[in-house]
């Protein structure tokens, strides 16, 4: 499955900017400038954590016929 990671970064800075005003916790407003930093693969790994659906985020996969002439 291929990831939208930049709209899995956005939402997921939001998820943690609202943990921070919402929940008064303010390792999350750190956690969210770092979101942008991360590697790809943390940034799933912390989304998974955060309890988001990777399936909402996923990216269609066109295949091509292989029968295909021009």
């Amino acid at each position: 499955m291929t990831i939208d990671i930049t709209r899995l970064r956005r939402d997921l800075r939001e998820e943690c900017m609202g943990a921070f005003f919402g929940g008064g916790f303010g390792g999350a407003a750190l956690e969210a400038e770092d979101v942008d930093r991360m590697p790809s693969d943390r940034v799933v790994a912390m989304a998974q954590r955060y309890g988001l659906r990777l399936e909402d985020y996923a990216v269609p996969e066109y295949g091509f016929d292989d029968d295909f002439d021009e």
